[in-house]
C-alpha cells in the first residue's frame, strides 16, 4: 500500500495530514495533468466531524484508481511509493486532485 499523504484539510476523512479511509479512489478516467484527477472518496467535513472518530489515521491506504494514462496506475490500482492528494480549500470532489499523477502510458 503507498504512503497515503492528504492536504485537503476540509475532508472529513483527513487526520493530521493522513486519510484515515482503509481504501480511496482517485477519479479521472481522461486525465493527462494532476489537475485533471480528484479524490473520488472526498467528504466535505462540517466542524470537528469525522467519519470515524475512534480510527487513528494510517500513512497507507489502497487506492483505486480511474486515471488510466498515469505511470503509476496498474489494474485500476496505484502503485507509486508515496501519494500525496491535495486542494486544502475543497468544498466539493472537483476541488481535489491526485497531484502525485504522472502521464506515463
Amino acid at each position: 500500500m503507498p504512503e497515503l499523504r492528504c492536504g485537503v484539510v476540509t475532508c472529513k476523512h483527513n487526520k493530521q495530514n493522513y486519510c484515515n479511509l482503509d481504501e480511496i479512489e482517485v477519479v479521472g478516467s481522461s486525465a493527462q495533468i494532476s489537475e485533471q484527477t480528484s479524490c473520488g472518496s472526498f467528504e466535505e467535513r462540517k466542524g470537528e466531524q469525522y467519519t470515524n472518530s475512534v480510527k487513528e489515521a494510517s500513512e497507507r491506504s489502497d487506492v483505486r484508481c480511474q486515471a488510466v494514462e498515469c505511470e503509476y496506475n496498474e489494474s485500476r490500482k496505484c502503485y507509486a511509493g508515496r501519494i500525496n492528494v491535495m486542494g486544502s480549500d475543497a468544498n466539493r470532489v472537483e476541488e481535489t486532485e491526485c497531484a502525485t499523477f504522472k502521464k506515463g502510458k
